[in-house]
């Protein structure tokens, strides 16, 4: 009898300290979301759209102190149609600063998107942008999940993350509030995939309009299934949300599309698997020189 409640109180206490358990992500993360929306026509035919998601950063060069630069990322695919025809026009959607809601700027411009020096393997958009009217957030480079923090905090397969999106039912309210999916790594490949995308996997789901989220990095203290460890999780930007692989006659990565027809709940096409383009060329577009020299930067 003894043995059996000792056993209670151990499985009893696994449960309480148990650093897995579910805790609200930062509020702040959220507020680095914004929405990438195309125009809607001039007879009104189609209203202006949110066909992505987009987040803001912010990095420091060196020899500069007490200064960063701040820059709106997304998937690069967001700027282009399913046709690769490259969109002529695209708006922001911000929570706008003097009014509190949703509002949509003209500040993208299409000569000021900048890319990786290998466009096709690495699916992300850079823009410098720091508008005034916009109440927002940005992940600092500090917030950076680094391969030296990857590897000093033994980051591998089956920590935690979450991304944050667009969800299209929610994308006329009166406010932006994205989305938060939750998944765990899935695979991390050293080099590109067999398709030639720079590609990390996380065990999650994906749906229109979360191309170009930001992916946070959610592990917990615990750096062993042996471990219990009470402290704080470990955050940061681990990558931007490329796709979703899906079902086809082979399991392919790409963008995830509307299903066609109204009967359909279910999207099952989808494999379950998020693509994500790991943060560090993220990094390597910042870096860029002629990145650098547009915005002044040394």
């Amino acid at each position: 009898m003894l043995h059996g409640i000792v056993s209670g109180l151990v499985i009893v206490y696994l449960a309480m300290a148990n650093p897995s358990m579910a805790e609200p992500i930062p509020e702040s993360a959220r507020d680095t979301v914004a929405y990438v929306v195309l125009p809607g026509t001039p007879d009104g035919s189609r209203k202006a759209t949110p066909i992505g998601t987009a987040f803001f950063v912010a990095t420091g060069y060196p020899g500069v102190k007490d200064k960063v630069w701040v820059y709106l990322v997304t998937a690069r695919h967001v700027l282009f149609d399913e046709q690769r025809r490259r969109h002529p026009k695209l708006l922001l959607r911000v929570n706008d600063k003097e009014f509190h809601r949703a509002k949509d700027l003209d500040v993208l411009r299409t000569e000021e998107w900048f890319f990786h020096e290998r466009p096709d393997e690495v699916d992300i958009a850079v823009h410098p942008l720091l508008p005034s009217e916009a109440d927002f957030k940005f992940v600092t480079n500090n917030d950076f999940v680094t391969d030296e923090l990857i590897t000093k905090k033994r980051i591998g397969i089956g920590d935690d993350l979450f991304y944050l999106g667009l969800l299209s039912y929610d994308a006329d309210s009166d406010r932006i509030s994205p989305v938060a999916r939750f998944g765990h790594l899935a695979l991390t490949p050293n080099g590109p995939t067999l398709d030639g995308r720079a590609y990390h996997f996380i065990d999650a789901n994906n749906m229109p309009g979360h191309s170009g989220s930001p992916v946070f990095l959610w592990a917990t203290a615990a750096r062993s299934s042996s471990q219990l460890v009470a402290g704080p999780r470990i955050f940061g930007l681990y990558g931007v949300v490329s796709g979703v692989v899906e079902y086809q006659k082979d399991l392919k990565a790409r963008a995830p599309k509307e299903t066609s027809g109204t009967n359909i709940p279910i999207d099952y096409r989808s494999a379950g698997l998020t693509a994500v383009v790991p943060v560090k060329y993220l990094v390597e577009i910042l870096n860029r020189k002629e990145l650098r020299s547009a915005v002044g930067a040394p």
